[in-house]
């Protein structure tokens, strides 16, 4: 524990996810993990779902400090100023804390100091409620699949997906299966309190990191690098970027995938209704895109009615699920359109790579347009 807080208070370390392994997690070890503000108090002994539910936050935590001075070096070859840190406020705020299930007022009067509780029993009352106001956690007492399936249900909303959740778990049966159903952390009867807010506070403190991160990230977004059309980065700030991260990857063995958007009936917009409407429409989707990946996740204008988004860590299997369903989702949408009196339905071509240790940025570019021409040619 010592060393763990040791390590937390050197600047050089600060970013880096610390985990206490511990075979006999006691109360009393959680809430002293808590106090040296380290990330998890984890059982080695844990199944595999435990393991990677608790420890992938973690690597994509790491994941977002290390994007930071990514993107502030690249902005810096463009001549923007962008922080390269994030720095915890001293006074973070009463964390937000929705409380949901059949004893939510139970858990509700268990973490009510100095953290702000909205205890709702109701499942469908607490989506709806999940979709209007940002909170920094959710507690989901769970006695069976209907709390599965709510749990689930969040993992995959674009919009909660980094959403910390703390479950009890009624019985094995519900324990077992909750991890991969989408938990970040899973507490067994009978319950103990001390848990209850290490667990918790531990995940609020996570998230609020998160979302400063999320928060300042976009000040290496400026007119020195931004592409005027739309809004997102410009190519020789990606260009810039890519290169740093491939360095990491090959220094670190690590994943690094990079996908191309084409929407090539833009052109068509442009034909029929003008100059104007084909631009209004290729901001749009550089915004949807943007909102449709990870924070940590730069979406830039690669060329024209072309969008590339760079996906730092992840290997090409997810890359791939990412890249469908945000071109599923695209292709889905009516979009509004000045001038034109109907929805304009979009075309969505996809590629995908990912990179390997000889690559260098053109390299990588080639192989991913080569992956979208074979796109093409999909009946």
């Amino acid at each position: 524990m010592t060393l763990g807080a040791a390590f937390r208070a050197n600047p050089e370390c600060a970013d880096i996810p610390v985990v206490l392994l511990a075979q006999s997690a006691t109360t009393e070890l959680a809430l002293r993990a808590l106090a040296a503000d380290l990330d998890e108090v984890i059982d080695p002994n844990a199944d595999d779902a435990e393991l990677l539910a608790r420890l992938r936050p973690l690597i994509r935590l790491a994941t977002m400090h290390a994007e930071l001075r990514l993107r502030a070096a690249a902005a810096a070859t463009q001549s923007l100023i962008a922080p390269e840190r994030f720095v915890a406020p001293s006074d973070p705020g009463r964390p937000s804390v929705l409380a949901i299930g059949a004893e939510s007022a139970t858990v509700a009067s268990l973490l009510s100091d100095n953290t702000e509780i909205t205890a709702i029993p109701d499942l469908y009352e607490a989506e709806r409620l999940l979709e209007q106001r940002n909170f920094d956690a959710a507690v989901l007492t769970a006695s069976g699949e209907a709390e599965l399936a709510f749990a689930s249900q969040v993992r995959h909303n674009p919009r909660l997906f980094n959403l910390p959740i703390v479950m009890i778990a009624a019985d094995e049966t519900v324990a077992a299966r909750a991890y991969r159903r989408g938990a970040s952390r899973v507490l067994d009867r009978p319950l103990d309190p001390g848990h209850l807010r290490a667990a918790v506070l531990t995940l609020v403190r996570r998230q609020k990191v998160r979302w400063g991160i999320r928060g300042i990230l976009g000040q290496s977004l400026g007119e020195a690098t931004a592409d005027p059309l739309t809004g997102t980065y410009g190519r020789a700030f990606l260009e810039s970027y890519l290169g740093a991260r491939l360095d990491v990857a090959r220094a670190q063995d690590r994943p690094l995938a990079v996908v191309f958007f084409s929407i090539p009936n833009i052109e068509g917009v442009r034909k029929h209704f003008g100059e104007e409407a084909a631009t209004h429409l290729t901001r749009q989707l550089g915004q949807w895109i943007t909102r449709l990946v990870r924070a940590e996740d730069p979406t830039a204008l690669f060329g024209s009615n072309r969008f590339c988004v760079v996906l730092p860590d992840t290997p090409l299997a997810e890359a791939e699920v990412v890249m469908h369903r945000i071109a599923g989702v695209l292709s889905n949408t009516d979009f509004a359109v000045p001038d034109v009196y109907q929805p304009v339905r979009i075309w969505v071509q996809v590629g995908c790579t990912d990179a390997r240790p000889e690559d260098d940025c053109l390299s990588l570019f080639t192989r991913a347009g080569a992956a979208l021409d074979e796109e093409l040619q999909v009946p």
